[in-house]
C-alpha cells in the first residue's frame, strides 16, 4: 500500500507570508488588543471573549501583573 502526495508550487506560494500573518496576534484579534504603548491590555478591557486558558490570556494576565507591580514600585 502506498500513498501518493502531490504538491504544486501554487499550493505553497505565499506560505511564508501566510505563516507570518498567522503568528501575528493583531492580525487575528485586531489592534484593539494593544494600548498606546503597544502593550497588551487587560483581558477584562478587551471587547471580545478570550479563552482564559489560552496563551494570549496568560500573556495578557502577565502584562497586567507587570502594570500593577510598576504602580507599586512608583508608590515606594
Amino acid at each position: 500500500m502506498s500513498i501518493e502526495i502531490t504538491v504544486y508550487a501554487s499550493d505553497i506560494r505565499g506560505l511564508d507570508e501566510l505563516i507570518e500573518r498567522a503568528m501575528d496576534i493583531k492580525d487575528y484579534y485586531g489592534t484593539a488588543l494593544f494600548d498606546k504603548h503597544g502593550r497588551l491590555i487587560d483581558i477584562n478591557d478587551y471587547e471580545y471573549f478570550i479563552e482564559p486558558t489560552s496563551h494570549l490570556a496568560v500573556m495578557m494576565d502577565m502584562q497586567q501583573q507587570i502594570h500593577e507591580l510598576k504602580k507599586e514600585v512608583e508608590k515606594l
